[in-house]
C-alpha cells in the first residue's frame, strides 16, 4: 500500500511539473517582441516605467533592443541600466556592417540581420534624436541643423527602408509585403526617418522654413501651437525651465481618431521638441494629423500597412505617465512648477496617451 502511495505521489508530482513547464512554455510563447532600436538610457526608463505600471501589459510583451555597432548610441550604456534596475524583460542584440550614403537605400552587409530581426518579432519603434543629415535625402545642409549622430542615422533609414521600400527604387520589395500587419512605429525623429527612408525629405527648420523667422525673440511671440519645442530654453538655460513645448494637434484621419478613441473635433494636447518637419511626402505616406495651423505635419500612417504609424510628438516620455516625476516650468516668469503628468490631466488630454499605447499594444498582440 505504502508503495502505491509513493508511487502515486511521484506520478502527481511529475504531472503538476509537466503542467507547469507546458504551461510556462505556452506562455512565453504568447508573448510578443517589440524591437527597439538604438534606444538610449532615456527611452529605455520610459519603456520600462510604461511595462511596469501596466501602460504596456508585461504579461504579453517582451523587447529586443537592438544597436547598430557604428551608432552614436551606445549599447553598453544601455546594458548598464538595464542590469542596473534587474530589467529581464529587455533583451539585447548588436548588428555589424558597412553602411555609408550609397548602399542604404539596397542590399547590403546589414539587410539579412533586418530581415531575420523581423521575422523573428511582432513590432518595431524607431525612437527621437537629432537631425538627419540633408545628404542622405539629397539636400544641402542649412546653418540650423544640428548633426550628431550620423551612423545611427544610416542605421534606421537602411532598416525603414527594408521594411517599408522607398522611391529610391520601386522595383524593391519592402519587407511588410510578407507581414503587412506588422507593427513600425516611429516617434520624433522616428517619423522623419519613415519619411525620408520612404523617399520623402525635411523642412530643415521649422521657425526659418515655414514661418519666416530666424530670432528667438520673434518665435516667443508665435502661438504656443506653433511652437514645436521650448524656445525659452535657448535664451534661459535654467535647469527647472523644460525643454519640450506643449501644443494641440489636429487629427484629420477619421479612422485613426476612431482607434485612438478620440470623440468628434477633439484635439489632444501632446508634448514636442524638434526644428524639423516633414516636407515631401515618402512612397505611400499619408498625412494623418497636423499641426492646428496645419502647417506642421504631426502623423502619418501608410497607404498599404495598417499598422505603420508616425507621430512627430512623444507620447512615450515617462515624466507624462509618472505623477511623481520632477516639476517644471516654461518660462521664467512663470511661479508655479508643476509635472508634465499634471499638464495632461490638466488639458484632459492623459486617456489620449494611454489610448495612444493601448492601440499600439493591440496591434502588436492580435497582429492585424
Amino acid at each position: 500500500m505504502k508503495r502505491l502511495l509513493l508511487l502515486l505521489s511521484i506520478f502527481l508530482i511529475a504531472g503538476s511539473i509537466k503542467s507547469q513547464v507546458i504551461n510556462e512554455t505556452q506562455k512565453s510563447k504568447s508573448k510578443k517582441t517589440i524591437v527597439l532600436v538604438n534606444p538610449g538610457v532615456f527611452y529605455l526608463k520610459s519603456i520600462a516605467y510604461m511595462t511596469d505600471n501596466g501602460i504596456f501589459p508585461s504579461e504579453n510583451i517582451k523587447y529586443l533592443a537592438v544597436f547598430y555597432t557604428k551608432s552614436e548610441v551606445k549599447i553598453s550604456e544601455a546594458k548598464a541600466f538595464v542590469n542596473q534596475n534587474n530589467i529581464d524583460y529587455i533583451k539585447f542584440q548588436e548588428v555589424y556592417g558597412n553602411l555609408d550614403k550609397n548602399n542604404i537605400y539596397k542590399t547590403n552587409m546589414c539587410s539579412q540581420d533586418f530581415y531575420d530581426i523581423f521575422k523573428s518579432t511582432d513590432g518595431i519603434i524607431f525612437f527621437g534624436g537629432w537631425d538627419i543629415p540633408p545628404v542622405f535625402y539629397g539636400g544641402k545642409t542649412e546653418l540650423t541643423v544640428g548633426i550628431r549622430t550620423p551612423n545611427r542615422h544610416l542605421f534606421e533609414l537602411s532598416f525603414l527602408f527594408h521594411l517599408l521600400g522607398g522611391n529610391q527604387d520601386l522595383a524593391y520589395r519592402a519587407f511588410l509585403e510578407e507581414k503587412p500587419y506588422y507593427s513600425v512605429l516611429g516617434i520624433c525623429l522616428g517619423m522623419q526617418t519613415m519619411n525620408v527612408a520612404t523617399g520623402g525629405d525635411m523642412y530643415q527648420d521649422i521657425p526659418s522654413d515655414i514661418y519666416g523667422l530666424k530670432y528667438v525673440e520673434d518665435v516667443l511671440k508665435l502661438d504656443p501651437d506653433q511652437q514645436h519645442r521650448n524656445y525659452y530654453k535657448n535664451i534661459y538655460p535654467l535647469d527647472e525651465i523644460d525643454n519640450h513645448s506643449f501644443h494641440h494637434v489636429k487629427i484629420i484621419n477619421p479612422d485613426l481618431r476612431k482607434r485612438w478613441g478620440m470623440p468628434a473635433n477633439f484635439n489632444p494636447l501632446v508634448v514636442s521638441s524638434h526644428h524639423q518637419a516633414v516636407r515631401l511626402l515618402g512612397k505611400d505616406m499619408i498625412i494623418a494629423a497636423t499641426s492646428m495651423d496645419s502647417k506642421v505635419i504631426e502623423t502619418l500612417v501608410h497607404k498599404r500597412f495598417p499598422n505603420v504609424i508616425g507621430v512627430q510628438f512623444h507620447p512615450e516620455f515617462y515624466t507624462l505617465h509618472d505623477p511623481d516625476s520632477k516639476k517644471i516650468k516654461f518660462n521664467p516668469m512663470e511661479r508655479e512648477l508643476v509635472t508634465e503628468h499634471e499638464i495632461l490631466i490638466k488639458n484632459k488630454s492623459y486617456k489620449f496617451h494611454r489610448n495612444f499605447w493601448v492601440s499600439f499594444i493591440n496591434s502588436i498582440v492580435a497582429g492585424q
